[in-house]
């Protein structure tokens, strides 16, 4: 039963043999039989031996061994829907073709077609036996449902009316004491005696192409086609059901044009359609599963014999074959029960050759990982017999423990050490570092963890302790000057700063102190964490003398002033020096400045020698190239340690005055005169491996580096930048203490920098 007009659809011959455990098999037919597309079968109740099926070109094919052989003929016109025989040799078909009837049969038919004056498009018939029935025509065009009724096998026919816009007739079924129903679009109708009269029962929903119906007691099973009355929409069906008499329906949309239904009981249904659509209900309608496993091309017609077996028209014909063996699926491990361990995983693993597989929570797959308890189970669907398998497993939490490490702390300082325990005895255990004793002592920092073994042999692993080892400090002293010292001398020795405590080994507790007795000195230390650290110890030497220079330093501010000059210019003066040596000359030979730049001393007047217990006086100078304050320090070695006198001067702006030749006022005042530098604070300080010096502009520089007492230590390696030049000394050879950067610029002096180098 399809909707098509005259449009014949071919089907090859040669169609996909099908394996022959599949739910449906095609059934061979003779040609031209074999091409044909079918739009109904039937099996006469009292001996199903004797089968009928009829199609779109007009074939009736026609079995009477149960569908193991089939022989065919044509009717006059074609497109037969529907198909019926009330004995092994009366029967009827009909469809827009008409309605026929054969005698002998269905070996020939002949045409019993009444006038219908309405010119409406004829469908199915139902006959009561084999001389009184119905033949359904119209409804789409006019709105006129026509009802024509024969008592006489067709001979003479009489008409009833009823009246339904927008509603094509197409089926109808009446039982043995004459009542029975008729489906058209969107409505069923009911009769009461026999077929003569008609009225509404029940709307089933929109008003849809209906093209059959089922009915067993208040059951209703119809296929629905497309969105209007016609059904030629592609693409749209549906499967409407009724358990209340067709008060209620329930309707499962397809997306398959449906056109067949067949009702086995009151529960269990199927319906046909296109695409291979062969769809089951169990359970009146409320779930359907799709058992078209052998089925190619659309489909019109169902029709069963019994639960099992059935037949499908469409193209071509098919006979159910649900006896193949259904093969089942397994899980993997096979045990219905099984324990796993809290916080483990489990994988399951269902059997192969199943071409879907899904579980009841809602996973896809063949294989899961389960770590919960409960009841899964896995479904597996059979593409060969299109039958589903299931299995079950029942998988329980074992009770287990976690371990907890106990530890006596988990902060202490580096020499310390702390001892881990777990909370509760285990079979067995084993710590991080391999180790399986029930304590560990550790004495480093790291994240621990133990593995245990409980009596349900379940594994679990701790939560991870952190511990802390803080390192020891590592103070090292550092002196303001060189450790050997002369009679009325100090050295300032002072410890790295920072620490909450400091104890010195003459008993002194703060971070520096200042001594004037020989001696080994050392300092213990204690940090925020309460760790301990004692630096190497310094040895002060005490020489039984005394330095030789004294010189008066009576400024205000603290230092020799020059006096003050123009810039470009130059001012010196004389400083008198002293020697306070009773029996000992002192010798200036090679005094220097810090800076030595902006102040310079005269080289004719060395050496100086200053006898005992007399004074000599030193000329210095300072020529300033910008105006303002300039500074710089005179050293002079000496028998202990080397004397610092600071000086001082200032340079002053040059006003010149004139008048232009147009005799107007000029004046120019000069604030700068020579080159110009600029250069960096020196890095790092205090300085460890390497220090850096950067110098704009860069051409011509270079360093050296001196100490205290003026001899060179290191020269600087100079690396040209895009902006000036990086002087770098390398200190790393250098013992800890004070030097003097002296930085210059094509052999003159430029600047003389205070760095401090540190271990």
């Amino acid at each position: 039963m399809i909707i098509r007009w005259l449009s014949a659809l071919l089907i090859s011959a040669g169609l996909l043999h099908l394996d022959a455990s599949a739910q449906w098999q095609k059934i061979p037919l003779p040609m031209p039989y074999a091409t044909g597309y079918y739009l109904d079968i039937v099996f006469l109740p009292s001996n199903p031996s004797y089968g009928w099926a009829c199609s779109l070109e007009g074939y009736v094919v026609r079995t009477t061994d149960g569908g193991a052989t089939w022989r065919g003929t044509q009717v006059s016109r074609p497109f037969l829907e529907t198909i019926q025989f009330l004995t092994p040799r009366i029967g009827y078909t009909s469809g827009p073709a008409g309605i026929y009837r054969s005698d002998d049969g269905g070996a020939t038919w002949r045409d019993i077609t009444p006038i219908d004056p309405n010119r409406e498009k004829s469908w199915g018939c139902y006959f009561i036996n084999q001389d009184e029935g119905v033949f359904l025509v119209g409804g789409c065009a006019t709105g006129l449902q026509s009802y024509f009724r024969t008592t006489n096998g067709g001979q003479s026919w009489t008409v009833s009316y009823s009246n339904e816009a927008q509603s094509g007739l197409s089926d109808a079924i009446i039982d043995r004491t004459g009542i029975g129903f008729a489906v058209s679009s969107g409505v069923l109708w009911r009769t009461a005696d026999f077929g003569r009269t008609w009225r509404l029962h029940a709307r089933t929903g929109g008003k849809i192409w209906t093209e059959e119906i089922a009915w067993i007691n208040k059951t209703f099973l119809l296929p629905t086609s497309g969105t209007d009355c016609d059904g030629q929409t592609p693409g749209v069906g549906s499967l409407r059901w009724s358990s209340d008499d067709g008060r209620t329906w329930r309707e499962f949309q397809t997306r398959a044009n449906m056109f067949g239904s067949f009702l086995i009981d009151e529960s269990r249904g199927w319906g046909v359609g296109d695409d291979a659509s062969v769809w089951y209900t169990d359970d009146a309608g409320r779930n359907w599963t799709l058992r078209n496993c052998g089925i190619q091309g659309n489909l019109d017609d169902i029709y069963f014999i019994n639960d099992t077996l059935g037949w499908i028209a469409g193209e071509g014909l098919y006979r159910s074959d649900f006896s193949a063996l259904k093969r089942q699926v397994i899980l993997s491990p096979p045990e219905t029960n099984l324990e796993i361990c809290d916080g483990d995983s489990l994988q399951l693993m269902a059997s192969d050759g199943f071409s879907r597989y899904s579980w009841t929570d809602g996973l896809v797959g063949q294989s899961r990982y389960v770590s919960k308890a409960g009841t899964y189970i896995v479904r597996a669907f059979d593409k060969f017999t299109c039958l589903e398998s299931y299995d079950t497993i029942q998988i329980t939490l074992k009770p287990s423990v976690v371990p907890e490490i106990l530890a006596t702390k988990v902060e202490f300082c580096e020499g310390d050490s702390a001892l881990l325990t777990i909370n509760k005895k285990f079979i067995n255990q084993r710590w991080g570092g391999g180790d399986t004793t029930e304590s560990i002592v550790v004495r480093e920092s790291g994240s621990y963890t133990v593995t245990t073994l409980d009596e349900y042999g379940c594994t679990k692993t701790s939560a991870p302790v952190t511990i802390v080892v803080h390192p020891n400090p590592r103070p090292v002293i550092m002196a303001n000057r060189s450790l050997t010292i002369c009679l009325d001398e100090t050295v300032t020795l002072s410890a790295p700063p920072g620490y909450d405590q400091y104890r010195w080994s003459n008993g002194e507790s703060t971070s520096s102190i200042t001594v004037a007795t020989a001696g080994r000195y050392s300092v213990t230390v204690i940090d925020e964490f309460g760790c301990v650290g004692t630096s190497p110890e310094v040895t002060v030497v005490v020489l039984n003398t005394r330095n030789k220079i004294s010189f008066d330093l009576t400024s205000i501010d603290g230092a020799i002033r020059i006096d003050d000059h123009p810039v470009g210019g130059i001012a010196c003066r004389t400083l008198t020096i002293g020697n306070r040596s009773e029996d000992e000359n002192y010798v200036i030979q090679r005094p220097f400045l810090i800076g030595n730049v902006t102040f310079s001393i005269p080289q004719s007047q060395l050496p100086i020698i200053i006898p005992p217990l007399s004074t000599r006086t030193i000329e210095i100078c300072a020529a300033a190239v910008d105006t303002g304050m300039v500074n710089d320090t005179l050293v002079l070695p000496d028998t202990c340690s080397a004397t610092r006198i600071p000086l001082r001067s200032f340079g002053l702006p040059i006003d010149y005055q004139g008048t232009s030749r147009c005799d107007v006022p000029v004046n120019t005042l000069v604030y700068r005169a020579g080159a110009s530098y600029r250069l960096s604070a020196p890095y790092p300080l205090p300085a460890d491996h390497t220090l850096s010096v950067q110098v704009m502009p860069g051409k011509g520089v270079s360093g050296r580096l001196v100490d205290v007492v003026g001899t060179v230590r290191g020269t600087a390696m100079v690396y040209d930048r895009s902006d000036g030049a990086e002087l770098v000394f390398a200190t790393s050879d250098l013992p800890p203490g004070p030097y003097i950067v002296v930085i210059e610029a094509d052999g003159m002096p430029l600047r003389s920098l205070n760095v401090t180098v540190v271990r």
